[in-house]
């Protein structure tokens, strides 16, 4: 009697089924969705930057394999510059006897959000002679190519002759996805010294 009479009192406990309820789905929604649009800004910032230094990288690597190029082949190599299809491609060039763009010469194509932007005026400010490893009484040139003479110093070509060592600086703007601009520049020391920069909203930095 006793065990029948406890057989039915299990049977009649009610068990919750297996499973989320709607509720519980739609607050488990609600969380991924809020945590997602809290984290997507700092993502774009992450993915921007990284295309950023990307970019900047390869053309640091260009601007190096002229400069060993023009040592190792004892000619002047000369760092150019066009636009093909909405994209600056940067490609080395002999000094002397330029050939233009081919298949076979050392090139870059630069992500489509790089723009080659003039010395700013404002915001970012301009890089001094000193960021960029040249003496203070030094002038950056900022609007000329840049020419390796057999020696590997940065120079600018005229008249089959380049020999004096010049400073160059070069501007970039970034239109990333996650807003307004974002600011790089190349160096190029009087010694050859290769380096890009990045603007932080108040100074320049590698």
């Amino acid at each position: 009697m006793s065990t029948a009479s406890g057989s039915c009192g299990r049977g009649s406990r009610s068990q919750r089924p297996g499973g989320f309820s709607m509720i519980e789905l739609l607050v488990v929604v609600a969380i991924v969705f809020a945590l997602t649009a809290i984290s997507l800004p700092t993502f774009n910032g992450m993915l921007t930057s990284a295309q950023l230094r990307g970019g900047m990288g390869d053309l640091s690597g260009l601007f190096q394999n002229a400069r060993n190029l023009a040592v190792r082949q004892n000619t002047i190599t000369w760092v150019r510059f066009q636009n093909s299809n909405n994209r600056l491609v940067y490609f080395v060039d002999n000094g002397a006897s330029p050939t233009n763009l081919t298949t076979s010469t050392p090139q870059i194509y630069l992500p489509a959000n790089f723009t080659k932007v003039g010395p700013p005026s404002g915001t970012p400010t301009a890089l001094d002679d000193a960021t960029c490893g040249a003496a203070s009484s030094s002038t950056l040139v900022t609007d000329k190519d840049t020419y390796f003479n057999q020696m590997g110093i940065p120079c600018q070509y005229s008249g089959g002759t380049c020999s004096t060592a010049t400073p160059f600086a070069y501007y970039f703007s970034y239109t990333g996805s996650s807003g307004g601009p974002s600011w790089a520049a190349l160096c190029v020391s009087p010694a050859g010294r290769i380096k890009a920069l990045y603007w932080t909203g108040s100074s320049w930095t590698n």
